[in-house]
Parts: C-alpha cells; structure tokens; sequence
C-alpha cells in the first residue's frame, strides 16, 4: 500500500514536517493517526495505509500525533523533533515519567502550545515539583474581587444555575460509541498494559479528579459542550491535566479541585464543587457508570481534539477511555467513594487557602455599609416632604413595595451570610 500514499518532508529548524495525503481515511472518525518514529525514518500505518518514509535528518525515535488535520484536502501534517545531541560537557538530567499511569517518558511528541505552557517539559519535573509548580500558580492566579463577587451574587440567586436539578446523565450517541470502540481497538494488542495496573488508587484518582472538571464544566454550560471554554475549563480545573500531578490521597485530591475550581472557571463558588463532588459520587457508584465515564471521558476528547489541548487526549484521555473498558477495578473506585464522602464535609468546611475569608470579610461590610447608607438617605429625603404630599407619597408606595422589597432582601442575606460556606 506504500505507493498510493503521497508524503512530503520538510526540514525546519528543530523539526521535520511531514505531511500525508490519505485520502481514502475517514478522517473525522479516525483516531489512529499515529507516526512511529525511528532515527532515520518513520512508518505510518492505517488501513489501507501503510507506508516507510525516509527522513532528511536523523530524528528522535518515538511517536508523533498530528500537528493540524485538513479535513477538506485529507491532509495530515506530522511534526518529527530533530535528533537531540548531548553536549559533552553537558551533565546527564533525570528524566521522569507522566501521562496516564506513568506510560510516558521523553520530550511530549507534541509541541505545546499556549494552554500548556504552564508545563512544556513534564519530564523534567519530578512529582513534587509538579505539586509545588501547581499551588504556587494557584495562589497567584486567585482572583479575590471575582472569587467575592461570585460568593454573594451565589447566595442570591446561585448565579442563575439550576443547582436543584443537576445534568441527568445521558445515553452515548451511536458517533460516540463508535469512536470509543475504535480509540479501544487502537491499542488491543496492549491490553494486558490496563488489565495488570497494580496501583489503582492513583488511577483512579487520576480518573475522579477528570470527572469534577467535566461535571463543573458540563454544570456551568447547561449540560452542552461548548467549543470556546469547555477544554479550558476541564484543562484548567483538572490538576492531572493541567499539571501532570499525582494524587496521594483523596483529601488532597478534594483540596486541588476545591481550590482550582474556585481559581478559573467563569463561576467560582465552594458550592457549586460541592455540587459537583455529590454528582460525580453518584454517578460513580450507580449501576449504569461505566458507560456515564466514558460519556465524559467522549465529552473531554471531543472539548479537546480541535484545541491547543489536543495533546492531552494522547497522554491522558485516550488511556482512560481504554482503562474504563478493560481494566477499571470497581471495587476500589467504591472503596475511593466512601473516601470521599468522609472526607468531603471537612474538605468543604476549610479555607481554600488564598486568605479569601479576609477577603470577604471586608467585601460583606463595604456592601451592607455602602446599602445602609444609601437607605437612610432615602429615609432622610421621604420625612422631609411637606405633610400635603402624604396622600400621594403613600399612594406611590404601593406601587413602589414591590421594588424596595428585592433590596431589603439581598441586604438580610447579605447580613446573614457565613463566611465558611
């Protein structure tokens, strides 16, 4: 099949682009789409494609995915890194592994982009660095006046969510059941890699923390995906995304999602990840979960596969998918939900902290002072009327009660509101 495959290369300055011609491939519906690369070629094979392509220059062995897909040309382009050379003055650096269950090791085959910048070169960090990369970042990405703002504009009217009645789970469209069925078969001659996993724990926290950022997207987008801020959120709200981080336990697991939850979506609120943790506790432990994890870990690729984040589905959610089919030990995952639910009425009673309780301390008390002052001038002005407009004063308030009683309602909850919640 090598002949009917058109391929070009072309050398850059730290790159081979090489671009394949596949006109016979379904190409939205094609997931292996994969170059394996070896020092002084690379092969490509997808039915009916199978093809050796020299190479201009020696390149780093390993894999690549996609840079860009053309759908209307059916033109893949691949980006191969250059052969890196060691200095010989250079001193050796450890390289650590990331990805899903530690899979992966070496320079992401992907260039990053933008949205992961915050770590282009997880090999280079050890776990620990990672933790403390994350909460460093967090802290200075808190945002006190929005975080505030959000906590009184919740405790009037729950930002306008829906919270009493949260997503229903729903059924996997036949689009998406074909998609995972062909992301499973993609690596069947590697099955055994999911099915003898020995520390599910930290799989599985991986795989929960995944599941918050997908339900606090999916809660705060009306249950839709939407192709400007999904794959953000979930990136962002994810600490196994965003950071390539590893979980000890469920309590710092909790802690990561309260704290980044409340750091950069659009709504910011302990309540609604409370919300969220409830939800995705349920849906875990009900009968029918396995098909609603694949239904969010589908939402999360198709968020992801037009994105700068589309490399995340090649470490991360890919494997996931293939770990719910084959390998998702259930018995631990309900061993992990109980976890959760002891530890969740401690995790959501503590600061996130950012030194927010101060924060809004003083915001409560400029508002209610700001609606005080406001309400004794208005008291001012009305006694000073002379006694023969009070007919028509008291005849205008009538109509006016409906008005001022919205007001007189959000200061009484203002006034009443706990800080802790």
């Amino acid at each position: 099949m090598e002949d009917n495959l058109s391929f070009r290369t072309i050398l850059e300055s730290n790159h081979i682009a090489v671009l394949l011609d596949l006109p016979e491939l379904d190409l939205e519906h094609e997931s292996n789409l994969v170059l394996d690369i070896f020092p002084n070629e690379c092969t490509f094979t997808a039915a009916p494609y199978h093809a050796r392509i020299p190479l201009p220059h020696s390149a780093q062995p390993g894999k690549a995915f996609p840079e860009s897909i053309d759908y209307e040309k059916s033109t893949v382009t691949f980006r191969v890194p250059l052969e890196v050379k060691a200095k010989t003055d250079a001193i050796e650096t450890s390289s650590f592994p990331y990805g899903f269950c530690r899979f992966y090791s070496g320079p992401l085959a992907l260039e990053t982009s933008q949205e992961l910048k915050v770590l282009p070169n997880p090999q280079e960090c050890s776990f620990s660095q990672r933790w403390e990369m994350k909460e460093a970042t967090e802290k200075s990405d808190f945002y006190g006046e929005h975080y505030g703002m959000d906590y009184i504009q919740f405790s009037i009217d729950k930002l306008g969510l829906d919270m009493e009645n949260f997503p229903a789970p729903t059924k996997l469209t036949d689009e998406q059941s074909y998609r995972i069925r062909v992301i499973v078969e993609e690596k069947l001659r590697h099955k055994e890699s999911y099915t003898s996993i020995e520390d599910h724990r930290t799989v599985l926290f991986g795989l929960i923390d995944i599941m918050l950022a997908v339900v606090y997207d999916q809660l705060t987008n009306s249950n839709e995906l939407n192709e400007a801020n999904s794959h953000i959120n979930i990136h962002r709200i994810s600490a196994t995304l965003g950071y390539f981080a590893e979980f000890a336990g469920v309590e710092q697991m909790l802690r990561s999602f309260y704290r980044r939850s409340c750091t950069y979506p659009y709504y910011r609120n302990k309540n609604i990840s409370l919300a969220c943790v409830r939800c995705v506790m349920k849906r875990m432990s009900d009968e029918g979960s396995k098909e609603w994890m694949q239904r969010q870990l589908i939402h999360t690729y198709e968020a992801f596969k037009r994105t700068d984040c589309a490399v995340l589905n090649h470490y991360f959610i890919k494997d996931f998918i293939r770990y719910v089919e084959w390998g998702l030990n259930k018995e631990t995952l309900l061993q992990c939900i109980e976890d959760i639910e002891k530890a969740l009425p401690k995790i959501h009673e503590e600061t996130l902290g950012f030194g927010e309780e101060k924060l809004l301390q003083k915001l409560l008390q400029d508002i209610i002072g700001q609606d005080e002052s406001d309400s004794t001038d208005s008291d001012d002005e009305e006694s000073s009327e002379d006694d023969s407009s009070e007919s028509d004063s008291d005849n205008e308030s009538i109509g006016t009660d409906t008005d001022t009683n919205p007001n007189e309602n959000v200061l009484e909850k203002l006034m009443n509101l706990k800080l802790s919640g």
